[in-house]
């Protein structure tokens, strides 16, 4: 089975063969030759030679121009391919949201969530924006949508002419005596206050003390500052439309 979360930024695919995640490959959403891109790819890795568990595709995606790339891909490979919404899946679970706006990526996080965790789980996802989402007795709740660290970061220095680009790392400087150290320090300390804050008022709102599961690309920088013990997940997206995949066609 392919899955492939497409995000804002990124397109994470994972090739599953013998129920194990094989391979994974990463592109950029708006790469303009997307197909040759893939094309490439799957000749060098081999991918369409693995003994893939079912001729599948399983898709997340909020870029609709992607998608339709993706999906003309492989069908041409004669895979069949869904491309999940909150209608098309499993009614395993109940998402307590608004459905037509709920992301294929927290419905496929969900799914994987509580297969792992079971029940009241707090999933924090560092995309493009950084998502809370807070599953209570199997269910799905809702949750928090923040401006991911890179968003902000970029818009930062757009609109401020004296900054410079930095990375986003750990820091243990907290008070810079420069641009670059203030900024990083800024970034790092700051969202370790947003995230650690966000969490215990959900806790206290919840009147539960959920597993916190860590996923997205920038989770690994912040998961030692966080005040509460946390599960790091970095595949946690691939693996729920994995088994959104399993439950749908096996």
């Amino acid at each position: 089975m392919i899955v492939v979360d497409i995000g804002n930024t990124n397109i994470v695919i994972g090739c599953y063969s013998k129920k194990k995640l094989n391979s994974i490959i990463r592109i950029k959403t708006h790469e303009k030759k997307l197909l040759q891109i893939l094309n490439l790819n799957f000749k060098l890795k081999k991918i369409f030679s693995l003994n893939l568990d079912y001729k599948i595709c399983i898709i997340s995606s909020v870029s609709s121009n992607a998608t339709n790339e993706m999906i003309k891909f492989f069908k041409k490979n004669k895979f069949n391919v869904l491309n999940i919404n909150v209608n098309n899946i499993p009614k395993k679970f109940k998402f307590k949201y608004k459905l037509n706006q709920l992301g294929a990526d927290r419905i496929a996080n969900t799914f994987a969530a509580i297969n792992k965790f079971k029940k009241n789980i707090l999933v924090i996802d560092f995309g493009t924006a950084t998502t809370f989402d807070i599953i209570i007795n199997n269910n799905y709740n809702g949750g928090l949508i923040t401006p991911g660290i890179k968003i902000s970061h970029d818009a930062l220095v757009t609109h401020a002419s004296k900054l410079r680009a930095i990375s986003i790392i750990k820091t243990k400087i907290l008070i810079g005596n420069n641009t670059k150290d203030s900024m990083q320090s800024g970034f790092y300390w700051g969202y370790v206050g947003l995230i650690n804050g966000v969490i215990s008022k959900i806790i206290k709102d919840k009147k539960v003390k959920p597993k916190i599961i860590l996923t997205g690309g920038l989770a690994k920088v912040f998961k030692d500052e966080i005040n509460y013990k946390t599960f790091y997940e970095p595949n946690l997206t691939l693996e729920g439309l994995y088994l959104i995949g399993i439950l749908k066609y096996a």
